[in-house]
């Protein structure tokens, strides 16, 4: 039987600073499990085995095999993150045989005051950090930047981050769970343990720059693709829709995801039975599937992501 547009039933995971929802996911663990259609029921692991590169592109199963390199998720922070930091692909492999993590936020709500930490106010050094670590607040040496409704943030490997409370965000990274927690604001859990830091692991792989310009430029344009993130792990692009429109993906050999950011759609690919999401669902898209079309009842924002 033929592909179509593929949903999965969201994996909710709640935090002790609020609630994360994994939409599509290949992880060991938290793998996701189709919704909809003849698939449903089965993983998105299990249905890559069978399918490969129809499901993957051709140029990501040659790179990739059976492994979903992605990861999407939706965050809700009602408290401050710890702040953290990710590997690279190299330090992670070499550490842990995994990939690093390099990751994209889209801020979808804001509540008054909401803020992200990214990055050094000055430059500073292992030694530096280490002693503040120990003996300081380190949130005094990070930059805090208002989050707002449509504000994009790229946090590269290296980048010590946190997502402030008040901030929903659609996240789109690696596929990696690797963070070095370095600073916890000593809270503790139910039964009174703080959780567990990685201070070593953390500062071998800190970026200790100055770091000074967070947001991402750039422009809505109504019922076409404005690009927010292009490197070598994904593509993302915004789509702010309000009527009917057509995606044309025969020269990207990469499935395509989907996360509704705000309104609902309704996603049709050839002879399949149409599949609508509303804010908050995601849909993956196989490579097989050449052209899309997305239509909407009043107005939709999507973020679309595939690989370069």
């Amino acid at each position: 039987m033929a592909l179509y547009p593929l949903r999965f039933i969201p994996l909710e995971q709640k935090k002790m600073w609020g609630k994360e929802s994994w939409q599509i996911s290949g992880m060991e663990g938290n793998c996701s499990v189709i919704a909809n259609g003849f698939l449903k029921g089965n993983d998105l692991n299990e249905v890559i085995e069978i399918y490969m590169d129809e499901i993957l592109g051709s140029k990501v199963y040659d790179q990739w095999g059976v492994y979903f390199p992605l990861l999407f998720k939706f965050i809700q922070a009602d408290d401050d993150l710890s702040l953290q930091v990710h590997p690279n692909d190299e330090q992670a492999y070499e550490a842990h045989q995994q990939l690093g993590k390099a990751e994209m936020w889209y801020v979808t709500e804001a509540k008054k005051g909401a803020f992200v930490r990214l990055g050094f106010v000055e430059a500073t050094d292992h030694n530096e950090i280490h002693e503040v670590l120990h003996h300081g607040d380190l949130t005094q040496y990070v930059n805090v930047f208002e989050a707002k409704k449509g504000d994009v943030f790229f946090i590269p490997a290296g980048l010590i981050h946190s997502l402030g409370k008040g901030t929903t965000v659609a996240e789109i990274q690696e596929a990696s769970d690797l963070t070095y927690r370095l600073y916890d604001f000593n809270r503790v859990d139910s039964e009174g343990n703080k959780r567990e830091l990685h201070i070593h692991e953390g500062l071998e792989v800190c970026d200790f720059r100055k770091y000074s310009n967070p947001y991402v430029q750039y422009e809505n344009k109504p019922n076409e693709p404005v690009t927010l993130m292009s490197d070598n792990h994904f593509i993302t692009n915004k789509l702010s829709i309000n009527k009917t429109i057509e995606r044309d993906y025969s020269d990207i050999d990469s499935f395509v995801a989907y996360m509704c950011v705000e309104g609902s759609c309704t996603i049709t690919a050839d002879d399949a039975e149409p599949v609508v999401i509303q804010q908050n669902e995601s849909v993956l898209i196989p490579a097989c599937l050449e052209r899309v079309s997305i239509s909407t009842p009043t107005n939709a924002t999507i973020l679309e992501t595939y690989l370069p």
